[in-house]
C-alpha cells in the first residue's frame, strides 16, 4: 500500500529526469510542464501507465544521443511504433491484439499524440479532420522534402527530423516580402534583404523552414548574393543600428492602434504568430516558457537560440513602458488605477494579461475519466518573472529566428489605422496627423461654445 500511493511521485520524478530537469523535485521549475504532460491523459487506461508510456517514448528517442559519437544513430517514430505494436508487456495497450490493424491504428495515434504534448507542438500532431486527416507535421514534412529525398518518408525520421523537417518552426532563414512593406522604409526593406542575403550561413536548416505556413523556400543563388551584396552595402551602416523600439511595439500598442487580440497558446511554434480569425487580428503568445529548457535539445529538435528569443520577448512584449514618478507615489493610494496616462494604462494592460494567463491555465478539456483525476495548476511563475525583466529593443541580431514575425507585427502596425476618437487621440505615431487632429478639435470646441455663448445671449434678450 505504501508503495502504491508512493508509486505516482516516483514516476513523476522520473519524467521529469527524463525530460531534462534532473534537479526535480528540489528545483520545482519543471512542475507547470510536467502538469500539462499529466492533465493530457486523454482517460484511457490509468495515469501510471501513461506517464510510464511518455518516458518509454523519450528514452527511446534520447537514446540515439547518448554516445558521443560524430554520427549517433538515429531512432526513428517506425521504429518505436513497429515496437509498440509488436509488444505484449505494455499494460497501455493490452486491451489490443499485437501486430493487428486495430493495435497499429491505435500505437500510432497515441504515440503521436505524446510526441505532440512531449514537444509543445500538441496541435501539429494530431488529425485534422478539416483537411482530410492529416497531421500538420507530416503533412509540412512531406511538402517540405517532395523531390528532394527520394523514398524519405516521415516516420522514418526521429523527432527532432521530423520537427525540423516540417519548417514549422521560426527559423532565421524565414523572411518577408519586403515589396510589401511600404516604400519609405529603407531601412525595413534592406534589413529583410540581408536577411534573404545570410540564409544559407544557417547551416542545414536553411533548406528546411517555412516563411508562412506549408511552402517551399527558395535558396539565394551565389550570382544573386552578389548583387545584393553590391546593392546593400551602403545600408550597412544604418543596419548596424536598426531596431525597433520596444516602447513602439509591443502588446499594449498592438492592441490600442492595431486592435490585436492576444492569444495564449501551448503550441510554441506558434509564438508571436499574427493571425486573423473572424475579422480579428489575433497574436499568439506561448504559454509555458518554463518547458523550453526540455525543448532546446537535440532530441526535440528546437535551437537553444530560439528558446532564448521566446524568454527573452516576454519583457519586451508586457514590460516596455516606464514606470513615471506619479505613478510610483500613487501606488500607495491606488490612483495607478485610474491614471489614464500612456504609463499606467500600459501597467493595468499587463496586469490584466497575467490575470488572463492564469484564468487560461487552469482551462481543461473534459473526458470521460478525467473528472476523477486531480489535476495539477498550469500556471507557470516564470512567465511572469520574464516578464519582469529588463526589456532592450527588437534587433534582428537578437531575434533572428523570429525576426520575420516581428517585422509583420511592425508592418501591422505602421498600416493600422485609429479605429476610435480615443485612440486617433492618442496616437502620436504620425505627429503631423496628431497635431492637426488636435488642432481641429480646438477649433470644434470653440466654435461650438461660440454658438453655445450666442444661443445663452440670445435667450438672455428675450428674458
Amino acid at each position: 500500500m505504501i508503495h502504491r500511493n508512493n508509486d505516482p511521485d516516483t514516476l513523476r520524478i522520473g519524467l521529469a529526469h527524463a525530460l531534462g530537469f534532473p534537479k526535480y523535485p528540489i528545483d520545482n521549475t519543471a512542475a507547470p510542464y510536467l502538469n500539462y504532460l499529466t492533465n493530457r491523459h486523454i482517460g484511457r487506461g490509468t495515469l501510471d501507465g501513461y506517464i510510464r508510456l511518455l518516458i518509454n517514448i523519450i528514452g527511446h528517442f534520447e537514446d540515439g544521443y547518448t554516445n558521443n559519437q560524430d554520427s549517433p544513430p538515429k531512432r526513428s517514430i517506425q521504429g518505436l511504433l513497429d515496437t509498440l505494436s509488436a509488444s505484449t508487456d505494455l499494460e497501455y495497450f493490452t486491451d489490443t491484439e499485437a501486430d493487428g490493424g486495430t493495435r497499429r491504428e491505435d500505437v500510432e495515434d497515441t504515440v503521436l499524440y505524446a510526441i505532440g504534448t512531449w514537444t509543445m507542438l500538441l496541435s501539429s500532431f494530431v488529425h485534422l479532420p478539416f483537411a482530410g486527416g492529416f497531421r500538420k507535421v507530416t503533412l509540412a514534412y512531406r511538402l517540405r522534402t517532395q523531390g528532394k529525398r527520394s523514398g524519405c518518408q516521415s516516420y522514418q525520421e526521429d523527432v527532432a527530423g521530423l520537427v525540423i523537417g516540417s519548417g514549422l518552426l521560426p527559423a532565421p532563414s524565414q523572411h518577408t516580402r519586403f515589396n510589401d512593406i511600404a516604400a519609405d522604409d529603407g531601412n525595413i526593406r534592406a534589413a529583410l534583404r540581408l536577411s534573404t542575403l545570410l540564409k544559407p550561413l544557417h547551416g542545414s536548416q536553411a533548406d528546411l523552414s517555412l516563411s508562412s505556413g506549408v511552402s517551399n523556400c527558395s535558396v539565394v543563388d551565389e550570382d544573386l548574393q552578389s548583387r545584393l551584396v553590391r546593392g546593400f552595402l551602403h545600408d550597412l551602416d544604418s543596419l548596424e543600428s536598426f531596431s525597433i523600439n520596444s516602447r513602439r511595439l509591443n502588446a499594449y500598442t498592438l492592441k490600442v492602434f492595431g486592435a490585436v487580440e492576444l492569444v495564449w497558446t501551448y503550441n510554441v511554434s506558434r509564438h508571436l504568430l499574427l493571425s486573423k480569425r473572424n475579422g480579428r487580428h489575433i497574436l499568439e503568445v506561448f504559454a509555458l516558457p518554463c518547458a523550453l529548457t526540455a525543448l532546446a535539445s537535440e532530441t526535440v529538435g528546437i535551437c537553444p537560440e530560439l528558446a532564448q528569443e521566446i524568454g527573452d520577448s516576454y519583457a519586451l512584449l508586457f514590460n516596455a513602458s516606464e514606470t513615471p514618478q506619479h505613478a510610483k507615489l500613487g501606488r500607495v493610494f491606488g490612483a495607478q488605477k485610474f491614471c489614464w496616462c500612456w504609463s499606467c494604462s500600459a501597467q493595468r494592460y499587463r496586469n490584466q494579461a497575467i490575470a488572463g494567463y492564469k484564468k487560461f491555465s487552469q482551462f481543461r478539456t473534459s473526458t470521460a475519466n478525467r473528472s476523477q483525476q486531480a489535476q495539477g495548476s498550469e500556471y507557470d511563475p516564470l512567465l511572469v518573472e520574464l516578464i519582469s525583466n529588463e526589456p532592450s529593443d527588437w534587433t534582428p541580431d537578437l531575434f533572428p529566428s523570429l525576426w520575420s514575425r516581428i517585422m509583420i507585427l511592425e508592418e501591422h502596425l505602421q498600416l493600422a489605422k485609429p479605429w476610435s476618437i480615443w485612440v486617433l487621440f492618442r496616437d502620436r505615431r504620425d505627429t503631423l496627423q496628431f497635431w492637426t487632429f488636435l488642432f481641429a478639435t480646438i477649433i470644434v470646441f470653440l466654435t461650438v461654445l461660440q454658438v453655445l455663448l450666442s444661443i445663452a445671449q440670445v435667450a438672455g434678450s428675450f428674458v
